[in-house]
C-alpha cells in the first residue's frame, strides 16, 4: 500500500473530526425541526383541506439549521487551516489564514445557504408528496400528521419525512404500497430497499409466506422504523459529503491567501483520484493533471478550480472523492 503524503493524512484527520460532528449536527437539526411543528395546528389544517398551510407548518426553518451552518463553517475554516501547515518555517510564522477574508466568509456562506436551501426545498416536497398519498387513499388525517412529523416517545418525535430526500419519501410511499398490497411479489421488493429496517424482515416474511398484507398498528411501526433508518442514512451521506466540500473550499481559499500575500512565488494544484464507489472516467483521467492556483481543469467545457469545486455542480461531486495536492514555490534566494 502507498505511503500517504503529509497532505493527505492531515485531511483525514480532518474528517475523521468534523464528520461526526455534521452527521450530530444534523440529527439534532432534524429533531428540533419536527418538535417544533405544533400537531394540534397541523391537524387542523388538515382537516379543513387547507394543504399548503399544512406544508408551510412542516417547511423547515433556516433558524433551526444555524448548527449544520456553522458546523460547516468550522470545517471550512480548519480547510484554511491546513494550507498554512505545508508552509515552509520561514513563511509559516508571519503568515495566517485568514477566515474573516471577504472571500472566504462568502464561499462559506455559499455552500451552507446551498445545503440549507436543499434541506427546506426537500422538506416541503416530501410534505406534499405525503399529503396528497395519504388522503388519496382515504388515511385519516391523525395518521397523515403522523406520517409527517412522527409521534411523540418523551420529549422528542421518532418517524416523520422531516429531513429526507425526495427519492427517500417515494421509497417509503412505494414500501408502504407493496407491504399492503399482499402481493407476495411486491412484499419480497420490500426486502430488497437497503435502507428499511431490518428488525421487521421476519415478520414481513410470516406475511408473505402466509399470504396476508401487512396492516394497522404493525405497518405504521415498519414504516417509522424504516423513515427513522433513512434519516440516519441521509445524516452520514450529508456529514461525508459537505465535511469533504467544505475542507476542500476552505484549503483552495487558504492557498489563494498565501499566493495573495506575495510570500510565494507560485502554488500548483494537482488533481488526483481517489478510490470511490463509481469512479467516473473523466476524473480518473483527469488524475495527475497539475495546474497553477487561479487556472481550472477543464471537463469538456465544465471549469473545476479543484475537486468538488461549486462550479461542477452535482453531476461532478455526489460521490466523488478526488482530492487536491498543493505545491507551494518559493522566491529563490
Amino acid at each position: 500500500m502507498a505511503r500517504l503524503s503529509a497532505q493527505q493524512r492531515r485531511i483525514n484527520a480532518l474528517l475523521r473530526k468534523y464528520e461526526p460532528i455534521i452527521r450530530k449536527a444534523f440529527a439534532e437539526a432534524m429533531k428540533k425541526a419536527a418538535n417544533a411543528v405544533d400537531k394540534s395546528v397541523l391537524l387542523a389544517a388538515l382537516e379543513a383541506g387547507d394543504f399548503e398551510r399544512a406544508i408551510l407548518l412542516v417547511r423547515i426553518e433556516r433558524g433551526v439549521l444555524f448548527p449544520l451552518d456553522e458546523a460547516l463553517r468550522n470545517v471550512f475554516n480548519a480547510g484554511g487551516y491546513l494550507a498554512v501547515a505545508d508552509l515552509p518555517t520561514g513563511i509559516s510564522g508571519v503568515f495566517g489564514f485568514n477566515g474573516a477574508h471577504p472571500r472566504a466568509v462568502e464561499i462559506a456562506r455559499s455552500q451552507a445557504a446551498s445545503l440549507v436551501t436543499y434541506i427546506m426545498e426537500d422538506a416541503t416536497q416530501s410534505a406534499r408528496k405525503i399529503i396528497i398519498v395519504g388522503l388519496s387513499e382515504n388515511r385519516s388525517v391523525a395518521k397523515v400528521a403522523r406520517d409527517l412529523i412522527g409521534r411523540k416517545i418523551g420529549r422528542s418525535r421518532v418517524g416523520g419525512v422531516i429531513g429526507l430526500t425526495g427519492p427517500q419519501t417515494d421509497s417509503i410511499i412505494r414500501g408502504r404500497s407493496d407491504l399492503l398490497s399482499g402481493d407476495p411479489k411486491r412484499m419480497r421488493r420490500y426486502l430488497t430497499l437497503k435502507q428499511r429496517d431490518k428488525r421487521f424482515d421476519s415478520s414481513i416474511k410470516r406475511a408473505i409466506a402466509e399470504g396476508k398484507p401487512i396492516r394497522g398498528a404493525r405497518l405504521d411501526m415498519i414504516m417509522e422504523g424504516h423513515r427513522n433508518k433513512a434519516l440516519a442514512y441521509r445524516g452520514k451521506t450529508v456529514a461525508k459529503s459537505e465535511a469533504f466540500t467544505a475542507q476542500a473550499t476552505g484549503r483552495d481559499e487558504g492557498y489563494r491567501q498565501i499566493l495573495d500575500s506575495g510570500k510565494v512565488e507560485s502554488v500548483s494544484v494537482r488533481w488526483q483520484h481517489n478510490l470511490s464507489v463509481k469512479p467516473r472516467a473523466d476524473h480518473v483521467a483527469m488524475s495527475g493533471t497539475v495546474i497553477q492556483l487561479g487556472e481550472t481543469f477543464d471537463f469538456g467545457g465544465v471549469r473545476m478550480r479543484f475537486p468538488h469545486d461549486f462550479a461542477g455542480g452535482a453531476e461532478h461531486s455526489v460521490g466523488c472523492r478526488c482530492t487536491a495536492f498543493y505545491r507551494i514555490r518559493v522566491p529563490r534566494g
